[in-house]
């Protein structure tokens, strides 16, 4: 058989740069719908794309450029040349978790998956470092604190309430405040997040602007979780040299704690 037999297939049209338009891709609710930047395309080939920013653009905090936000469109106004997203998680940047973890410290790390009030689900990895070597006793415990606060957050909040507390730092801080109990931590940080699901109909709301409760959690502690004194004794001795640096004694103050010496022996030879 020929080629010239052969059918030919049909050409493709290609798409040039002038079909192609400039959109503005906008955040989600939790977020407040503020613009994050330009994408170019078409209204077709834009739907399910991702778009990532910094946490800097819109706290304005030089502390938060290290945590990378991903959105991804789920509606697109064309009329508008304007694209809604949806919140898909966040990361932390390699560099930064690497800074989180010290000679001599313990990385205790778990990964978790969480349905919100609202069936969300969210898959979490949350990050804890301890000032110095912990026991395997101590780690567990450790672990289990980090797990029962944040079900018990997920439990009773929307999902935009609980991606603002898995940002913008609220649930991390609860984890430290309890787990420091069992061993002193040097850091909580829960370095990425992930959207798994979203329910059928859901939608972003309004995000309440009250605090967030304070959560306790019961830990049934070991013998062995306990701090050792030794233990104790030396992380106030850190916690000291880092904060204040040694005094350097004055001469005057040598001389005068010699002569306190010189009187008590010469008080006692008397006796």
């Amino acid at each position: 058989m020929s080629s010239r037999a052969r059918k030919k297939k049909p050409k493709v049209k290609k798409v040039s740069f002038k079909d192609k338009n400039w959109y503005t891709t906008i955040a989600s609710k939790s977020f407040n719908f503020k613009p994050i930047g330009e994408i170019i395309g078409m209204e077709d080939n834009l739907m399910g794309r991702t778009v990532e920013a910094l946490l800097y653009d819109f706290t304005g905090k030089y502390s938060d450029i290290s945590l990378k936000l991903k959105f991804q469109i789920k509606d697109i106004n064309d009329e508008a040349r304007k694209c809604n997203t949806v919140f898909q998680g966040h990361s932390y940047t390699n560099d930064f978790v690497r800074s989180l973890i010290g000679r001599g410290s313990t990385k205790i790390q778990t990964i978790i998956n969480l349905t919100t009030k609202d069936n969300y689900i969210f898959r979490l990895t949350i990050l804890c470092t301890t000032i110095k070597r912990a026991r395997s006793s101590q780690q567990i415990l450790i672990r289990k604190i980090m797990r029962e606060i944040l079900r018990e957050f997920a439990k009773s909040l929307n999902h935009e309430k609980f991606i603002a507390g898995v940002v913008f730092g609220e649930f991390q801080n609860q984890i430290q405040r309890v787990a420091k109990t069992i061993y002193p931590l040097s850091n909580s940080v829960i370095i990425k997040s992930k959207l798994i699901s979203i329910p059928e109909g859901g939608e972003d709301k309004e995000v309440p602007d009250d605090q967030f409760d304070i959560v306790e959690v019961e830990v049934k502690r070991s013998r062995k979780s306990e701090i050792k004194r030794s233990e104790r004794i030396n992380v106030k001795k850190l916690a000291q040299s880092s904060s204040k640096p040694q005094k350097e004694r004055k001469p005057d103050e040598k001389t005068s704690e010699t002569e306190s010496t010189d009187e008590e022996s010469e008080e006692t030879s008397a006796e």
